[in-house]
């Protein structure tokens, strides 16, 4: 019964599937080579009563091959020496007598150029392979990543539109707020997508969303930070909102006033002051809006904090989050 087209397609599919992108290492490698050649020994041997003591190594060839795409490099080279030498033990003449040097010769050559080959092709196969599975892998987290960024920026919307409408007191300071951070949640999205390599410099995140409030009122200072993107949205909506907050009621209200963003970096996390300098004096508010919720709930608790303190001579954040 012969098997379908799909069916075997399928079975090679799954077979291949269990084929190491690596080599072993150490010295299973080489080990695998052990029970390929006595494979294709054990074969060789029960053909003897057909073969008369002929093709003494073409039967070794499948089981290099195996040898060589399961174990690697060296396990095809010791699959070949071992095929070789039991080869010469029981079907070649003794290495020393001229039947062996002239009509044997060939055979040997032949073989060993024969298992360079098919070597250097299983080399080359378990490098297509593990291209392969670096690219699934890479396109399985891509497909993660942004499934967990469209779920993330919906929610934002959801929270900004939501929180926007409590707090606006008239459609036209609806429209006005809404679109206000919708601009802000753009840029940041922007800067985003203008580093492919999964993460966000914090200075030119700060830079970007503190532009429209003047960058050159902003004393910003730190290390090389890369910030990761699923927590970028959040950070410049955080800085958006304090630059907000700081327009309105706080140091960036008075000609002379300043804010100063300093950060360090420690092992796994960053750790960022938002200070206002020569501001109004601070009274803390009253009723808590979009501003004062989006800075308690900016990060989740396992990625980060956000604590905000109204001090008389200027409001002080002091910001925390994971890389």
């Amino acid at each position: 019964m012969s098997v379908p087209p799909r069916t075997s397609g399928r079975l090679v599919q799954q077979l291949a599937r269990h084929i190491p992108s690596r080599p072993p290492s150490g010295w299973r490698g080489p080990l695998i080579a052990v029970p390929c050649v006595a494979a294709g020994a054990l074969l060789r041997f029960l053909i003897e009563p057909l073969a008369h003591g002929h093709i003494p190594v073409v039967l070794f060839y499948p089981f290099i091959i195996i040898a060589s795409v399961w174990g690697g490099t060296l396990s095809g080279l010791t699959a070949s020496v071992l095929a070789l030498m039991i080869a010469r033990y029981f079907w070649l003449p003794p290495p020393g007598s001229l039947a062996f040097n002239i009509a044997q010769l060939p055979t040997v050559i032949g073989f060993s150029v024969a298992c360079g080959s098919v070597i250097f092709m299983a080399a080359l196969f378990r490098a297509l392979i593990r291209r392969h599975v670096e690219d699934e892998e890479r396109a399985v987290l891509l497909a993660h990543e942004m499934k967990h960024r469209a779920n993330n920026l919906l929610g934002i919307l959801r929270a900004i539109s939501e929180q926007t409408a409590r707090s606006a007191n008239s459609v036209a300071e609806y429209r006005a707020l809404l679109g206000s951070r919708l601009a802000v949640l753009e840029r940041a999205q922007h800067v985003v997508s203008e580093t492919p390599d999964a993460s966000v410099d914090l200075g030119s995140l700060l830079r970007g969303t503190c532009e429209p409030f003047g960058v050159d009122r902003f004393l910003i200072e730190g290390p090389a930070v890369a910030v990761p993107q699923f927590l970028a949205t959040s950070c410049a909506l955080l800085f958006h909102e304090l630059g907000t907050n700081a327009t309105k009621y706080g140091a960036l209200s008075v000609p002379g006033g300043m804010i100063s963003v300093t950060w360090i970096a420690l092992e796994n996390e960053v750790q960022l002051q938002w200070q206002e300098i020569k501001g109004p004096s601070v009274v803390a508010p009253t009723r808590s809006g979009f501003g004062s919720r989006l800075i308690k709930t900016a990060f989740p608790p396992e990625y980060g904090s956000v604590a905000i303190a109204f001090n008389p001579v200027g409001v002080h954040c002091a910001i925390n989050f994971k890389l």
